[in-house]
């Protein structure tokens, strides 16, 4: 039996998957603790997993909302997200996870103990690693955490290298001087994601394992209530911009018009009542929340934000998706999700409800997008995912991290010359992005 520590943060598509990592290697005999927001709690322990929170529901709550505005707040200037992360206590979480994951690595041993955290997040695991020795693995969740890293390594220094490196005196670490070494750091990598969708855009940096995505059907299953079975016939529209608020201002304005424009029904699931607009139309039924997994089999398209999870349940449905992707990894998968000739995908700069209505018509009115994402569905296998990613972590098993490279940078490799060597796939979406940037849409 090996100890792992677990460690994500976000919202559903960012902790339900280690949930589900979680109780695989419960299943599997291992003992394993998910550091999470308080908020997931009881889904972690209904999975077998033990939960550790560095917050209450109120301070997950009172982040979330926060987050509403933060992308446009950082591209206007990078001291937000420190402030950002200041207000909501961020820093105090990456404290708190490394002293209590710390506590249990000296309680047992450095090669009893196996560290797996998000990746780009993870940072109290990269520091265990340095300080006690311990295997740390970094988990992807989408494509575009690896795309990022070279960007990554620039914000850093600018906005939170200060307060990590404080973190790290208080721990007797060195600052670090050069983040990209450290960035990289980890003893395993895995992306969360099948071959397919690493294929349809940038793939993925050599030596990162692909498992496949990770679903969890039991957090996402359940009952349909009778009033949303009544809704079912004809088959409506699912309208979701996730569980979180950090979303385009104008998301569920342009998703509710693409609809009725189509004159298809449709169900609106938002916790966020603030998000939604006032007076929806005939037609617009709007709930807190609905079990995708039981849920999308039974509805003719899915109109989302572009997250990993609802992009990958939407396959697993075998139903077409339209995503208006707005920043972080959103653009990206989207546009994987077209090429692989599954969806269809609007960047917020074309967001009109005319265009977003023929694209709609076009996916539910053509049977290729779902005879093809009927076809990609069977590869969307939460236990064969699982497994292959629990094999991976227990080959780290018995294993003593090394120092990591904080002071030491790879020589000559600058983020211009990265930025030549784009794949054409990622210079389509950072298109898109920059599109965006010049100011063609109010945010």
């Amino acid at each position: 039996m090996t100890t792992f520590l677990l460690s994500t943060s976000g919202t559903h598509g960012d902790v339900l998957p280690f949930v589900e990592l979680g109780r695989a290697l419960v299943g599997r005999g291992h003992d394993v603790t998910l550091y999470t927001h308080e908020f997931y709690a009881a889904t972690a322990r209904r999975a077998g997993v033990r939960v550790e929170a560095p917050d209450t529901r109120e301070e997950y709550d009172r982040q979330i909302a926060d987050s509403h505005n933060l992308l446009r707040e950082v591209v206007a200037d990078l001291d937000h997200l420190t402030d950002f992360f200041r207000r909501n206590g961020l820093f105090d979480h990456i404290r708190f996870e490394y002293t209590r994951m710390a506590e249990v690595i000296r309680d047992r041993a450095p090669d009893d103990v196996v560290v797996v955290a998000r990746h780009t997040s993870g940072l109290a695991a990269l520091m265990l690693r340095e300080s006690l020795g311990v295997p740390v693995a970094w988990v992807g969740l989408a494509p575009t955490q690896y795309m990022a890293t070279p960007l990554n390594e620039r914000i850093f220094p600018r906005s939170l290298g200060g307060p990590v490196n404080d973190l790290r005196a208080g721990f007797g670490l060195p600052p670090v001087t050069r983040w990209g070494g450290w960035l990289r750091s980890a003893d395993l990598h895995i992306g969360l994601w099948p071959e397919w969708f690493d294929r349809a855009g940038e793939p993925a940096p050599p030596g990162v394992a692909l498992t496949g995505f990770l679903l969890n059907d039991e957090a996402e299953s359940g009952e349909l209530p009778d009033d949303v079975r009544a809704l079912l016939d004809p088959a409506p529209v699912l309208i979701t911009g996730g569980s979180g608020q950090l979303l385009h201002g104008d998301w569920y304005r342009v998703a509710v018009d693409a609809c009725v424009r189509v004159g298809r029904p449709a169900l609106l699931v938002c916790r966020h009542r603030g998000l939604v607009p006032d007076d929806l139309p005939p037609g617009v039924h709007r709930f807190p929340a609905l079990p995708f997994a039981t849920l999308m089999p039974h509805v003719a398209a899915v109109v989302h934000h572009g997250g990993v999870l609802t992009s990958a349940r939407a396959v697993a449905s075998g139903v077409p998706q339209l995503v208006l992707a707005h920043g972080i990894d959103r653009p990206d998968n989207a546009a994987r999700m077209r090429r692989a000739g599954v969806g269809e995908w609007l960047p917020a700069a074309r967001w009109e409800p005319a265009g977003a209505a023929a694209l709609l018509r076009r996916l539910v009115e053509d049977p290729g997008y779902r005879d093809r994402v009927r076809r990609l569905a069977p590869s969307v296998d939460a236990r064969n995912s699982a497994a292959a990613a629990c094999e991976r972590l227990e080959g780290l098993a018995g294993r003593v991290g090394a120092a990591a490279p904080s002071t030491v940078d790879e020589p000559g490799d600058d983020l211009g010359a990265r930025l030549r060597r784009l794949d054409p796939h990622r210079r389509e979406t950072l298109a898109a992005l920059l599109a965006e940037r010049r100011g063609r849409v109010s945010l």
